[in-house]
């Protein structure tokens, strides 16, 4: 897309979001040309994979300009990598790697921009420091999974590196799809630097005393509102003389309801309160389903293992989504989650909650990446302020690296993995304007350098880092995605009129018929495990175990 056509482009999005807010289009219309448009981009996490060819680099090390902050933490990586600190376990990777020369490491990456990274960076900088070769394989989210499995079952040894969703840890280890990864860590790793993982996310590849990967993307939920709009005198007047409180970001869905819904009446159809990605699949109503209904208190299973969705808590928790939706952007319920970021990037929407890459977005940050410049321009660049979302927010999806067990490489396998999740280096994957990795070490949210990227960035790690604290996690069971297409189901239903109580029935009688088929007695064990984890349930998140990093 040349200077012309993005103009041109950023124009008629505008207009056909204004058209949309007058009812002057159809929802289809302006969803679809914005699709078209940004069909390549996908949120952190498995939302959207596809790119178009063009946008795909031939593997080849590209480096920022090395006065940028990007250009000096990749400065940073790399001399963590050739001179030290000697104990430091990118230095201690890459000098055992050296052994391996000309060995290639075939490594799963979801299709699209995920790729970008091993493609353009991390691969090649792996191939320059060891000589192992580096051949990414791109895959759909579902195929991570699927294929994974296959190529174990064929004993193919096709791949040796796995991106893979946490949720999938359990039956992959107990498969035997995946190797634990404790004696290389004993032999090679810092463990400080194991420690320098947030507490959120260092025990999410951990199961039954072992551990299967390392974490690599911080995929937690944050809101993102409109300082602007929030500390308008008028509106701030206005507010407190109506409910006899201050205008300020929401503590309580109660609060984000109210605060949507007053905005949405002083400002409409300029600007709304609220936009939620509502359309089934897109990626799903699950993630706020889950974080909403244990924040209210609810379980996920009885001890029994039955479905524990139909409670005060769940009826609550869709009345109160079913609120938000009334307060929100016209169209809502049929938004996807990058028609959201469209939304709220060209200042449709005064509240949002979503992935990390929000806030580079919001920032201009993304846009500069010529893979993704096509994103609309920020209009609300510098009137971004950050808040953790009211009660637990959600870390949907993210992604661990795992080591595959048939692998005829698994040393140098390894050693790659602990290199590219090492905190320097990873501190450099996280701060390219295309990648969809997300921060989730300590150090990264102390980064000076990441807090230069754009204004506000500073603010924006910490609340990242906040939202960890009070975060909650996907359930980590075989059968998760079984389970979320229910809630899925359950939520549209609910959008298109269905009662609360009879939807919340049915989606519990469709996870007793997923837990049947998978073995209650094998469930319940999956989700004992589950449980010890940090972020399990509402009751031991990060900070009310102790845990809690204070920045």
């Amino acid at each position: 897309m040349n200077d012309r056509d993005r103009r041109d482009f950023q124009a008629g999005l505008e207009a056909e979001v204004d058209a949309l807010l007058k009812g002057e289009s159809t929802r289809r219309s302006f969803i679809t040309r914005f699709g078209q448009m940004t069909g390549m981009l996908a949120a952190s996490g498995p939302i959207l994979g596809m790119m178009t060819d063009w946008a795909m680099a031939q593997q080849k090390l590209e480096l920022a300009d090395a006065a940028s902050p990007l250009g000096q933490a990749q400065a940073l990586a790399l001399k963590a990598s050739t001179e030290g600190p000697a104990n430091g376990s990118a230095f201690r990777a890459t000098e055992a790697a050296k052994k391996f020369p000309g060995v290639t490491i075939n490594m799963t990456s979801e299709a699209g921009l995920q790729a970008l990274d091993p493609r353009n960076f991390s691969g090649p900088m792996w191939e320059q420091l060891t000589g192992t070769k580096m051949n990414v394989v791109e895959l759909s989210n579902p195929d991570q999974y699927s294929k994974a499995v296959a190529e174990h079952i064929a004993s193919s040894g096709a791949y040796d590196v796995l991106d893979i969703s946490p949720a999938w840890t359990p039956s992959l280890a107990d498969g035997g799809v995946i190797a634990p990864l404790d004696d290389f860590i004993a032999k090679y790793m810092n463990m400080k630097d194991f420690e320098d993982f947030h507490p959120l996310y260092k025990s999410l590849p951990t199961y039954k005393g072992k551990i299967w990967g390392f974490f690599d993307d911080g995929d937690i939920f944050a809101l993102y509102y409109r300082k602007d709009i929030f500390e308008d005198p008028k509106l701030m007047e206005a507010y407190q003389a109506k409910f006899n409180a201050k205008l300020e970001p929401p503590k309580t869905w109660a609060e984000y309801n109210q605060i949507a819904q007053f905005i949405t009446d002083q400002m409409a159809p300029n600007v709304y309160g609220a936009g939620h990605f509502r359309k089934a699949g897109s990626p799903g109503n699950q993630f706020d389903f889950l974080q909403q209904f244990r924040a209210n208190g609810g379980k996920l299973f009885g001890d029994d293992m039955k479905a524990g969705l139909v409670s005060d808590a769940g009826v609550a928790t869709l009345t109160s989504m079913k609120a938000s939706n009334a307060a929100s952007i016209p169209g809502n319920n049929e938004l996807d989650a990058v028609s959201l970021w469209a939304a709220f990037l060209t200042g449709k929407v005064a509240m949002i909650y979503s992935w990390p890459p929000t806030g580079r977005m919001a920032g201009n940050y993304s846009q500069s990446a010529t893979a993704i410049n096509f994103i609309p321009k920020s209009q609300i660049a510098g009137k971004v302020g950050y808040a953790v979302v009211p009660g637990n927010p959600e870390h949907a999806v993210g992604y661990n690296k795992a080591l595959a067990a048939d692998s005829a490489n698994l040393e140098a396998s390894y050693l790659f993995m602990q290199w590219v999740t090492s905190p320097e280096v990873s501190l450099a994957r996280v701060m390219l304007p295309y990648a969809l990795r997300d921060p989730y070490r300590i150090s990264h949210y102390k980064s000076d350098l990441y807090g230069g990227l754009f204004p506000g960035a500073k603010e924006y790690l910490i609340n990242l880092n906040n939202s960890a604290n009070v975060g909650l996690l996907d359930p980590i069971m075989p059968g998760a995605q079984d389970y979320f297409l229910s809630l899925d189901r359950m939520c549209t239903a609910v959008w298109a009129g269905a009662d609360p109580k009879a939807s919340l029935e049915t989606a519990a009688a469709e996870w007793n018929e997923t837990t049947d088929r998978l073995g209650v007695d094998s469930q319940k064990a999956f989700y004992t495990e589950f449980l010890k984890l940090p972020g399990a349930t509402a009751e031991n998140t990060v900070e009310k175990l102790g845990l809690a990093v204070k920045l």
